[in-house]
């Protein structure tokens, strides 16, 4: 298969995702979130029920835009060129590039919140989605770690993941309205400020 039609694959497979989940929003709203089934959201979107569960595996992964956590080709060779940055930097950008890739939650940060809270079940489920990435960030990192031996690799590593979701959090907290739709050189900027936020922090207690 040719690489243009394996493009037009992957963005129309997006663009259903998309489209899915655009469909539970558009249903809560209107009838509330608890009233919302997956045979309504399924019509809404113009999918049949068994497409639905092709790219969502439940209605709380729908609403979420909750995909399997994987890192993008083009995320791992930025994290693996050295030029692009000191290792911590990479790291974080990687953790970002991950939860972007497999989380498609479009709605504002108010909507955010007034979900969430009206839904803890749901929280949790962003919990483990969140630990699930942090996962894979930590075994890549340390895959790639120069420490000598593979206790400090998987040290550092950890200590590596653990600071960038703390700066990733910190990002989110300060840019509510950051969604996986926003524009690359927004979150690039958002990004970029957290870390140096945290460089200053480092300094001081260091």
């Amino acid at each position: 298969m040719s690489e243009v039609n394996v493009s037009l694959r992957e963005r129309h497979r997006a663009q259903t995702s998309r489209e899915i989940h655009e469909a539970v929003w558009e249903l809560s709203r209107r009838n509330g979130y608890g009233a919302t089934t997956v045979e309504a959201i399924a019509e809404r979107a113009g999918v049949s029920r068994r497409t639905f569960f092709n790219y969502f595996a439940c209605k709380e992964d729908a609403v979420l835009g909750l995909k399997p956590v994987h890192i993008p080709q083009a995320a791992l060779e930025n994290y693996e060129d050295p030029t692009t940055g000191d290792e911590f930097s990479r790291t974080v950008r990687l953790f970002m590039a991950v939860l972007r890739h497999s989380a498609g939650f479009s709605a504002t940060g108010t909507e955010r919140k007034e979900l969430l809270a009206a839904n803890p079940d749901l929280s949790r489920k962003i919990g483990l989605h969140i630990t699930a990435a942090e996962s894979l960030v930590a075994s890549t990192v340390a895959g790639h770690s120069t420490a000598s031996t593979s206790t400090r690799a998987s040290e550092r590593s950890q200590a590596y993941v653990l600071m960038a979701g703390s700066v990733l959090k910190y990002v989110y907290r300060n840019n509510e309205d950051l969604t996986s739709n926003s524009d690359p050189d927004v979150v690039d900027r958002a990004v970029e400020q957290a870390l140096s936020v945290f460089r200053s922090a480092f300094k001081e207690i260091s």
